[in-house]
């Protein structure tokens, strides 16, 4: 021991006057002992005096002919200083370490890991390190301080990473699995897409690894980089589930990139794997399938539209996806609600990270604004949901309770079971994995879906919403849910606000008198199939332009308008791309440049079609048999005409060019839209509101087995 011990009580209570006094008076009586001088000095340091530490090492050295005592002393001391969490205390002295051995490549290290611990890291001091690597170092203290340091969101990481991969091996790598994960915060998405890209040379075939680097490129809109990953990671991963989930993930990226004729390929082997899964599904899942296998048959709704088939394929994958997630919780049954003695209302709770500028946002609002708050007691669960004006204005200002959360869908179903809540409504459907966790865990014990892509499929949801026109009259014998038929719509709204338009014909160099179809569908939406339908139609009604609005992938969506217009033989002057807008009210105040709206299959359109019909603008749709193909459907019915409503191919192209080529027929749409704003079931909120409310006190009856429960 390199201190004293008569002076080990004063150490411990960093009382170092005391033992600054030691040391003094034990250098007066023996001053030819140079240790005690280094001790004096470092006592000195440990005080905050610093200039006296350096006075008295400085007043011997030259009598030594190196300092490598003084060296093992701090060494030691800052090691000390550490462990006993006096990290400052470790700091400074490492960096008096410094100043006499710049070149000493594990102090530098050190210095490194106790900046990050205290938050007062910077770019120069990993730099350092990035330049004293060529000296042999402690692997333990680089990976210690590389661990420290990866949070950190600078080149110079990345820098030390590369030069550190000969000291590292591919445990390593579990380290960039956990910073990297996937995760709502998304401001270092590029930082973490170099980080994972470097790390793959230590294995290249780590499929975990592959798979964030594709989520990451896709959050980036580098759908090419994206496919190249997702492809690696199918061809390194060993589990069925996992490969059915990448393969999943890979027609979404060439949706993205509307890679049409790829996806053909690609889909017949994904809906093998489906059915695969079906009929054998493995014993155990991986953690990734446990949260994303609802979700992986989605691309289904895209591609074809086969409800018959692809429910039951989505019930199973939803059926294994509950079974395990709850045996992982360690959940062997439902939990026991205490039945209520009386209710003199019911408390209902919302499930949703989309309450905001989004789609179901906007569609849901209207029945938050009518909520009977004296029946209904209104409580919003919100994960990963940023609040912004339509969060507060619609949402929270008219619901009881409000809870925000991330992404543990167990203290969401934990919350939702303490608040006792009646009735869960699920507003996410399969979009989200969270709302599907949360509903395999059965919190409330009437669980609903309403609005979302489809029925999630998962057993322990009791209800669907539908009304008698979005989903066939025989649909029951393939959703595992009980459909639950409203009497005339299963949406409705009070209209939506719109701004000034800003552009119109002109702009566009249209002519005035020419006929102008508009499609507006995210890029996902539009099928081959349809796109070639919309080509034919232009070319067959003289005059006419097609007016594209891609969303977020307009250039994918471009190209892949261009090049099945040169194959039909379409004038690429005829194809307008419009803009992206800076907002939803200028999107729908710009409608109006449309003469004739063309719907989407096997996807329809949800929200575009209802902003198309307040804007009294004539539309076609094709009419499918599964849910996502049949919305304009219903909603056309309510909004009060069947003008445009085709159940056939041929009958679509039909229906849009005597549109098209009758100005009076469009003017009787028009008008007729316009009335029925008046009196149309699907613009009155108020009425829906009525119709939702008692479908809730019907479904509580049924739970309750009370026939006096009535609303």
């Amino acid at each position: 021991m390199y201190w004293a011990p008569q002076i080990s009580s004063s150490l411990d209570a960093q009382e170092y006057t005391a033992v600054i006094d030691f040391y003094e008076e034990t250098i007066g009586s023996d001053p030819q002992n140079i240790t005690n001088f280094w001790l004096l000095g470092l006592a000195y340091l440990l005080a905050d005096r610093e200039e006296e530490a350096k006075a008295t090492w400085l007043s011997v050295l030259s009598e030594v002919d190196d300092l490598e005592e003084l060296l093992g002393i701090l060494e030691l001391e800052a090691i000390d200083q550490e462990e006993k969490e006096r990290l400052q205390n470790s700091l400074l002295i490492r960096e008096y370490i410094e100043e006499i051995e710049p070149n000493f490549i594990n102090n530098q290290l050190k210095i490194v890991l106790l900046k990050s611990k205290l938050e007062w890291l910077n770019p120069e001091d990993i730099a350092k390190v990035v330049e004293l690597l060529k000296n042999d170092c402690d692997q333990i203290f680089l990976k210690e301080t590389l661990s420290e340091i990866l949070k950190y969101p600078d080149p110079t990481v990345l820098d030390l990473l590369k030069k550190s991969l000969k000291y590292l091996d591919e445990t390593f790598l579990e380290q960039i699995e956990k910073l990297t994960a996937i995760t709502q915060e998304k401001q270092n998405t590029f930082y973490y897409i170099d980080l994972i890209e470097i790390s793959l040379v230590l294995k290249q075939d780590h499929f975990i690894l592959l798979n964030t680097l594709s989520q990451h490129y896709w959050n980036t809109s580098n759908y090419p980089k994206a496919e190249e990953s997702i492809v690696k990671f199918i061809q390194y991963c060993p589990f069925v589930d996992m490969q059915l989930y990448g393969y999943s993930f890979y027609i979404y990226v060439l949706l993205r990139q509307s890679k049409w004729l790829k996806i053909e390929s690609i889909f017949k082997i994904y809906k093998a794997l489906l059915e695969q899964f079906e009929q054998n599904p493995p014993e155990q899942l991986q953690n990734l399938s446990m949260q994303l296998l609802p979700m992986t048959a989605m691309p289904l709704l895209y591609l074809e539209d086969n409800p018959k088939q692809n429910r039951r394929l989505q019930n199973k994958l939803s059926l294994v996806f509950q079974d395990e997630l709850r045996k992982s919780a360690g959940l062997s049954e439902i939990a026991s609600f205490k039945k209520k003695e009386k209710l003199t209302y019911l408390k209902i709770g919302y499930l949703a990270s989309t309450l905001k500028r989004h789609s179901v946002g906007w569609l849901t609002r209207w029945l938050f604004h009518y909520h009977d708050r004296e029946r209904f007691q209104i409580n919003l669960y919100l994960y990963n949901q940023i609040e912004d004006e339509l969060t507060r204005d619609w949402f929270q200002k008219n619901a009881h309770n409000h809870h925000l959360f991330g992404e543990d869908p167990f203290s969401i179903a934990q919350k939702i079971l303490e608040d006792q809540i009646d009735i869960l409504v699920d507003l996410d459907s399969l979009s989200n994995s969270i709302a599907c966790q949360v509903l395999a865990l059965k919190p409330s014990p009437i669980q609903v879906t309403w609005l979302g892509m489809d029925a999630t499929g998962i057993p322990n949801v009791d209800y669907f919403i539908v009304d008698p026109h979005v989903v066939p009259q025989d649909a029951q014998k393939y959703y595992q849910e009980k459909l639950w038929r409203l009497p005339q719509t299963y949406l409705a709204v009070d209209g939506f606000e719109f701004a000034t338009p800003t552009i119109n014909k002109r702009d566009l160099d249209i002519p005035n008198n020419a006929i102008t179809y508009l499609t507006s569908q995210m890029g996902f939406k539009h099928h081959r199939e349809i796109v070639k339908l919309q080509l034919k139609i232009i070319q067959q009604v003289s005059n006419s332009y097609l007016l594209i609005k891609g969303r977020l992938d307009s250039a994918t969506v471009k190209e892949h308008y261009l090049s099945l217009a040169q194959q039909i033989g379409v004038n690429r002057e005829r194809l307008i791309f419009l803009p992206e807008y800076p907002s939803e009210e200028i999107q729908r105040a710009n409608l109006p440049i449309a003469d004739i709206f063309l719907d989407t299959y096997p996807y329809s359109g949800a929200t575009t079609t209802l902003e198309v019909l307040w804007m009294a603008i004539p539309m076609v749709t094709l009419v499918g048999e599964q849910f996502a193909s049949r919305n304009s459907y219903t909603f056309m019915l309510n909004a009060g005409i069947t003008e445009g409503i085709a159940f056939s191919p041929q009958e679509y192209l039909e229906w849009a060019i005597k549109l098209g080529n009758s100005e009076e027929l469009r003017s009787q749409i028009h008008w007729k839209l316009l009335k029925g704003r008046k009196d149309c079931p699907l613009w009155n909120a108020k009425q829906f509101t009525k119709q939702m409310e008692q479908a809730y006190y019907q479904m509580a009856s049924i739970n309750r087995k009370d026939s006096d429960l009535v609303y």
